[in-house]
């Protein structure tokens, strides 16, 4: 029975392996068929593009980008008459950012005077108006104030700038601004230095006559110890002479004494005589 049985079981494994081995090669056949018309789908793409590629010597693919970017020409103005920039209202011109370098090159050319005649010659009306006149006054050597309304002039029309110049307008605002700052900067140190110049001179004219105070202080004080230095030797002479005196005349009174009893005793003596010679004289 065992042999039967395992008799059984490989006749079934002969009989699915050719089932399994056809599904297989259809299976492969399916995708093999797909990977040519993959190919074959490519290849008739490709064949399609090159039917359009020669058209004037010039493939459609060019072409569409030629009309996606077009070519925009930009005017070098960097070489251009500067009697032709000053006169020059074009749009296109004035929206050219090389046409403002020119006008800024060919405004540092010319003397303050000059530069200030032509901008009072402007009627400021829109932003290349102003532009141009805060060009001109910035050779003209403004004042401060006079740079304030050159900035203020180009912030009235800012909203206007085109947006090809923008950042050369927004420059060109930010470095008056900041010689703005600049100048008053200096001025303020100029005033800072003028007053500590007032105030060492005066300083150097209180120590100067204090100086000549302390002089005539010392030289007071010099002469009043030479005062009391002179009373001082005028006081002892004068002591001295007061003891001098003093002893002289104590001297006296012994001396007058001394004197006295002479004569005193000359004196009796001579009026005992006198009696002795009434004595004598009698009889």
């Amino acid at each position: 029975m065992a042999n039967r049985s395992t008799d059984v079981l490989v006749a079934l494994r002969f009989a699915v392996l050719p089932k399994r081995y056809i599904g297989l090669t259809k299976k492969n056949s399916t995708f093999i068929q797909k990977q040519k018309a993959v190919h074959i789908g490519a290849l008739l793409l490709s064949l399609i593009l090159t039917g359009c590629t020669t058209q004037n010597g010039q493939s459609s693919l060019d072409t569409l980008a030629q009309v996606v970017v077009p070519e925009v020409k930009v005017t070098d103005y960097r070489y251009a008459a500067c009697e032709g920039v000053w006169e020059n209202y074009q749009p296109n011109a004035r929206e050219n950012a090389l046409f403002w370098l020119r006008m800024m090159d060919c405004a540092d050319r010319l003397d303050p005077a000059t530069a200030r005649k032509q901008a009072s010659q402007i009627q400021i009306e829109n932003w290349s108006d102003a532009f141009q006149h805060s060009i001109l006054m910035g050779a003209a050597e403004p004042t401060i104030a006079e740079r304030r309304k050159m900035v203020d002039s180009m912030n009235t029309f800012s909203l206007n700038f085109p947006t090809a110049i923008r950042p050369l307008l927004q420059l060109w605002r930010e470095q008056q601004v900041q010689t703005i700052n600049l100048a008053e900067a200096n001025s303020r140190f100029k005033r800072l230095q003028q007053d500590t110049d007032n105030k060492l001179d005066r300083m150097k004219e209180e120590n100067a006559r204090l100086v000549f105070e302390l002089n005539t202080t010392s030289r007071k004080l010099e002469n009043l110890t030479d005062i009391e230095r002179q009373l001082s030797s005028r006081k002892q002479i004068t002591n001295e002479t007061e003891k001098e005196v003093e002893a002289v005349d104590k001297k006296q009174p012994k001396e007058a004494a001394k004197t006295e009893k002479p004569v005193a005793e000359d004196g009796n003596s001579s009026t005992n005589n006198p009696s002795e010679n009434e004595r004598n004289d009698q009889p």
